[in-house]
């Protein structure tokens, strides 16, 4: 289904409160050429996730003369400020999803049935801007969605009007994923999962009218269960590996949320002095098989960071000669990662094989860069 021809509008998201700052974002307006048949929706969202709500909803709207569904405006984040005012007063429904920006209580007010919010956990689990990157980072089994109503003053604190079944969170530890911009990573496939679901929920609720709050006091109450976490937006802190700490499925979990995990390097020369801490990147990551435990890391010394594991063949379970393989890293003692190349910075990229050849007696891995400080 492709989208009808978008008209730009600039504009703002401003509130009242001093604790909200003005926010650039930029909105798109498409209309159904009918009189007031029903609710003008104003849909507020950023990614795929959020797209998969807005075709469901321009499916509802495009799906017979009497849909109830008149007007959709969208409104997207965009970088930098150009004009002034909210595009698209005309709406009485606000819809957020994945929008990443707190809707002003003067706009709920303003529009008659309030708003909606479809949220990628079962809330009040994981409320905030990272609620699925968490969920696997947390070796979570499962997960859900809600759709909510849009509290007045918090994120993620309205009421529950529906809620999906549990979806299990798929991972395979054997092999090293695509880059997560692939639609067939694993966070990819899982968000594209719950995207379709939400979507699913959303045209429920509208269909079945209950985003009007004189049905809504009539439904029972939905709960989840599941008791408050917050899900903070992820920052590049959260790729770090911290040796003696972690467990090896924990970094490789972390990894199918950033790609590359990032330490640090410290060389010694042949003075024994040593030289700086320089940052080092690796991934994509996977965890060794029982075999290539039992072959290559069985009674391995903790003082030994990394090991090289050749290629091996699924099928004849033999080295596969050309391939580079992989470099086991010992996170703590008997917990490995396997990870398929790395990057020193300041260096050209480097496969497990180069990796190798490094000196394990001149270089050593740690989690911190001390001479900064940083911990």
């Amino acid at each position: 289904m492709s989208l009808p021809r978008l008209v730009f509008r600039p504009a703002y998201l401003r509130s009242s409160s001093s604790s909200l700052s003005c926010r650039p974002i930029l909105s798109r307006s498409f209309h159904a050429s009918r009189f007031d048949l029903g609710i003008k929706i104003l849909f507020c969202g950023s990614d795929d996730f959020s797209l998969r709500s807005l075709k469901a909803l321009q499916a509802i709207q495009e799906s017979t003369q009497n849909s109830s569904i008149e007007s959709i405006d969208v409104v997207i984040k965009h970088e930098k400020p150009s004009g002034r005012g909210l595009k698209g007063h005309r709406a009485n429904l606000i819809i957020a999803v994945s929008f990443g920006l707190f809707i002003p209580s003067r706009i709920l007010e303003y529009a008659r049935f309030g708003g909606l919010n479809v949220h990628p956990s079962f809330l009040p689990k994981y409320w905030g801007a990272s609620p699925i990157q968490h969920a696997i980072i947390n070796d979570d089994k499962t997960t859900g969605v809600v759709v909510q109503t849009l509290h007045p003053e918090k994120f993620d604190a309205g009421r529950i009007i529906a809620k999906s079944d549990p979806v299990d969170i798929e991972v395979d530890t054997t092999i090293f994923p695509p880059p997560i911009s692939h639609p067939e990573s694993p966070y990819r496939k899982l968000e594209s999962k719950l995207g379709d679901i939400g979507a699913s929920l959303l045209t429920d609720v509208i269909k079945n009218q209950h985003y009007d709050h004189v049905v809504q006091q009539r439904l029972p109450e939905v709960e989840t269960g599941e008791t408050r976490k917050r899900a903070p937006l992820l920052t590049t802190e959260d790729s770090r590996i911290i040796f003696e700490e972690m467990t090896g499925r924990e970094v490789f979990l972390r990894s199918l949320v950033f790609d590359h995990l990032f330490c640090y390097r410290r060389k010694l020369k042949a003075s024994k002095k040593a030289q700086h801490f320089v940052r080092m990147t690796m991934g994509p990551f996977r965890l060794p098989t029982p075999e290539e435990h039992k072959s290559y890391l069985k009674g391995a010394k903790e003082s030994i960071q990394w090991l090289f594991v050749p290629h091996t063949s699924p099928v004849t379970g033999k080295r596969v000669k050309g391939k580079p393989g992989s470099v086991a890293l010992q996170i703590r003692p008997e917990e490995w990662v396997c990870f398929e190349s790395c990057t020193v910075a300041g260096k050209s990229k480097q496969n497990a094989k180069a990796w190798d050849q490094v000196d394990r007696k001149a270089v050593k891995l740690f989690s911190w860069d001390s001479e900064k400080g940083s911990k």
